[in-house]
């Protein structure tokens, strides 16, 4: 089997990850209608298994690196759909009144746990995986391809979700039925995932037992530290826009909430299709990671700037488009960079820590912008601003450092 066929089943498995979760938020309303649970629950719910996400994630990656790729990411697509189909088997009883919603809401929570621990290795194992099937000169254009696909699946979601959802709620009312279809999906993707990798052979490097045990002298390098601390400072920035989108629809342009709703997920499909098209048509075109990290980090910043100061006017639109095109050059640059630094032998593990500082800085992101726009609403995109500074100066650091960070992992190597 060719690398380029292995990494469009990779990135076809990626996808699935993203539209599942778009379309699970697409129906936390009809959730909470029609199953009787709160807002506050769905996401207390939602946040258990991101909490089981995030501790996982660094595990999944180094037992990847032991046993392979394959394993890993079969054990993760097999335990994220037994997992979904107790979460959907749970929903349709609460919706249809079998069950108590204090039982269903404890055992809706540990269906979202077994749900994180199980879905935390796909992703580092998937980019582990196309790195080692790839020439060295092409991670930037297969990291971008793989960072694509997750956004692909952003896009996918709404398409699968939409079409689902009408025709659920149709048969809902034609019927008396639950109109909860959309779920389906929960359970089809997963099981897409496992159809599109069992027939992939577990190719790439293996470290042995020993390498994989021994202490990964390359974390203590100044400059891996800076890269992955840019992941979390991205993934905040990321986060915050994400969050304060629809308030500021609602707040800033005057529009009612079904059209604030309406705008947030159309402009969060437009901004997805538009890193998907700088990814695969700009970013795989260049084979210089810290070009890619550099252009990301100051778009990342002039697009902050556009939106403070155009927020209000549809003119922000294009501060948004530029933030984004930031994104489509900043995470594969990133990622690269960790790659090279991490080892093939030991990808696994870098891809792990930067899955756990995706997920951690996208909820520290959620959180300080829900803070900022509730405490400081004069000035919501403060928090962005401070994160995307940050960001500019860790990644300076980064890259104008890397003589000296290379002679410390020299050093510190030469002394395991």
């Amino acid at each position: 089997m060719s690398a380029s066929f292995s990494l469009k089943r990779l990135g076809m498995v990626v996808a699935t990850l993203g539209a599942g979760q778009v379309v699970l938020l697409t129906m936390v309303p009809l959730l909470s209608e029609l199953c009787g649970l709160s807002i506050a629950s769905i996401g207390s719910i939602v946040a258990l298994g991101t909490l089981c996400f995030m501790a996982a994630g660094p595990l999944w990656g180094e037992i990847s690196d032991r046993h392979g790729r394959k394993p890993v990411v079969m054990a993760g697509l097999s335990g994220a759909l037994l997992a979904q189909l107790l979460f959907v088997g749970l929903l349709l009883a609460l919706a249809a009144g079998w069950l108590e919603t204090a039982t269903g809401l404890i055992l809706l929570g540990l269906s979202r746990v077994i749900y994180g621990l199980f879905a935390a290795g796909i992703y580092p194992a998937c980019q582990a995986w196309a790195v080692e099937n790839a020439a060295p000169h092409r991670r930037l254009a297969t990291l971008s391809s793989m960072s694509a696909a997750t956004n692909l699946g952003r896009v996918l979601g709404p398409i699968l979700a939409l079409p689902a959802l009408g025709a659920g709620m149709l048969i809902a009312s034609s019927t008396g039925v639950t109109g909860l279809l959309p779920l389906v999906w929960l359970v089809i993707l997963p099981l897409t995932g496992i159809l599109l990798v069992r027939s992939m052979a577990n190719t790439g490097n293996r470290a042995a037992p020993e390498e994989a045990a021994a202490p990964a002298s390359v974390m203590l390098n100044r400059t891996l530290c800076a890269l992955l601390f840019s992941a979390l400072l991205g993934a905040t920035a990321i986060g915050q826009l994400q969050v304060m989108l629809g308030p500021v629809l609602d707040d800033f342009y005057g529009l009612t909430s079904v059209q604030a709703s309406t705008g947030t997920a159309l402009l969060l499909l437009m901004v997805a299709m538009h890193s998907v098209a700088m990814q695969l048509l700009v970013v795989r075109r260049l084979q210089a990671p810290r070009v890619s990290l550099a252009l990301g980090a100051v778009l990342f910043l002039v697009g902050t700037v556009m939106l403070w100061a155009t927020l209000g006017h549809y003119l922000a639109l294009a501060g948004l488009l530029v933030f984004v095109s930031g994104i489509a050059f900043l995470i594969p640059g990133y990622s690269t960079l960790v790659s090279e630094r991490g080892g093939d032998r030991r990808g696994g593990r870098v891809f792990g820590l930067l899955t756990l500082m995706h997920t951690a800085g996208h909820t520290l992101g959620f959180a300080v912008g829900g803070w900022a726009y509730t405490y400081l609403h004069d000035y919501p995109l403060l928090g962005l601003v401070v994160a995307v500074v940050m960001l500019a100066v860790t990644v300076m650091l980064a890259l104008f450092r890397p003589a000296r960070a290379t002679r410390s992992v020299a050093a510190v190597t030469d002394s395991v």
